[in-house]
């Protein structure tokens, strides 16, 4: 370490700002080349893209029908869908009209709205 930092007491500040920056470029292309990914971008994965693109028109198939089937051909298991959501239950319901509901997510509904405005309570639309 020593003999580093005698080489380096004697550059000067011109020189010193020089090696920065050429380490900080080659710092940059090592985290690069360490985590070299693929994304959408890449030229080999636009023609995977293509060639893919080509396979399903030709077999007149959904383009991910035809990446399932490549993937399968190379022992490369690709989940096609998610699995389905389970239908949630009806939480809260108008008293007087049974065909306004809510399930308890996202938004209220404007009825269910209108009446907390007027004053009502949400336990009263609760569905037991």
């Amino acid at each position: 370490m020593n003999e580093l930092s005698t080489e380096l007491g004697q550059l000067s500040e011109k020189e010193l700002q020089s090696l920065i920056s050429k380490s900080k470029k080659q710092i940059k292309k090592l985290k690069v080349k360490k985590t070299s990914e693929l994304n959408s971008k890449d030229t080999d994965v636009m023609l995977v893209a293509d060639a893919v693109r080509s396979l399903s028109k030709q077999k007149k198939v959904s383009p991910s029908v035809a990446l399932i089937a490549v993937a399968k051909s190379m022992r490369i298991s690709i989940t096609a869908s998610r699995k389905p959501r389970v239908e949630a239950e009806i939480k809260y319901q108008h008293p007087s009209d049974e065909g306004k509901t809510w399930k308890g997510f996202g938004k209220r509904p404007l009825w269910l709205v209108e009446e907390l405005n007027n004053g009502m309570e949400l336990a009263t639309f609760r569905v037991q």
